[in-house]
């Protein structure tokens, strides 16, 4: 988004070794002088990421225009925010954006779109919106794909996966963009597996109990979405109903609270 906080720090001291090394070609003496700044400037890189996260988390930078529009057309969470909120909102997702080890698959550019990390940082923005810690430490790692993949843990192509072991969250970025574009027309993969790995960061939380009879369909009517249709999108099979009652939760306020008044209670103890 910016020019990294570190390599603008790091610059006057690479400029000061190159200084007296300039000037120790007319006068060795001089030589010695380099040492404090190359030792400063290789300190600074070495310390990078700290210095970066410590120097944003005081000063977000902001995100550029095109991305704020992309936010405020497809983030249900987003536009029921106040002013104030949604500043901290946009504030956290560039954080979020900076924060996590972004690892691009079969991309022309070798790099993963600005508008897919913004798709999958909202998401994990919006769960822990009212927690001080927002990033997922434990699932820095992202891995992006533009189409549905296969993988080690699954030989089957779907479009997305926690794989816990690694720390790593895998995505399709055609379902995402799909589903973010046109939020609760298609179930968001983004959204599942963030639910997943927010579980498994806070697992002592009390999360509602889903294990009734009739738990699918009353999640069908609270999402408008049936079990086929999840794992259609997902293309894996769907057994804990937990992530997806966080996703309609998230997605489909309204008709969730109407149907699962309780469940929904439970749920907003947990995200305030």
């Amino acid at each position: 988004m910016r020019q990294s906080f570190a390599n603008l720090l790091a610059a006057p001291f690479v400029g000061g070794a190159l200084l007296f090394l300039y000037l120790s070609w007319k006068d060795s003496d001089r030589a010695p002088y380099i040492i404090p700044f190359v030792v400063v400037a290789a300190l600074i890189w070495a310390f990078a990421p700290q210095i970066n996260w410590w120097w944003y988390s005081r000063n977000p930078p902001a995100l550029p225009a095109g991305l704020r529009a992309l936010l405020e057309r497809s983030s249900v969470f987003y536009l029921r925010l106040n002013v104030a909120e949604k500043k901290r909102f946009r504030d956290r997702t560039a954080l979020f954006m900076l924060g996590t080890e972004w690892t691009p698959m079969g991309w022309p550019d070798e790099a993963v779109p600005p508008d897919v990390q913004v798709a999958l940082a909202t998401q994990a923005v919006s769960l822990t919106f009212n927690r001080p810690r927002f990033l997922f430490d434990k699932f820095e790692k992202v891995v992006v794909y533009p189409l549905p993949f296969p993988s080690p843990a699954h030989d089957v192509v779907h479009t997305s996966e926690l794989y816990q072991e690694d720390g790593c969250l895998l995505f399709s970025a055609e379902q995402l963009m799909q589903a973010f574009m046109q939020p609760g027309t298609m179930y968001n993969i983004g959204l599942h597996e963030y639910a997943k790995a927010f579980v498994l960061t806070y697992p002592h939380e009390t999360y509602p109990d889903l294990t009734t009879d009739n738990i699918w369909d009353n999640l069908q009517v609270a999402g408008r979405m049936s079990l086929e249709h999840i794992e259609s999108v997902v293309g894996l099979p769907i057994e804990d109903p937990l992530p997806v009652a966080i996703h309609h939760y998230f997605t489909f306020p309204d008709t969730f609270r109407a149907v699962l008044p309780e469940k929904a209670a439970t749920l907003d103890k947990i995200f305030h």
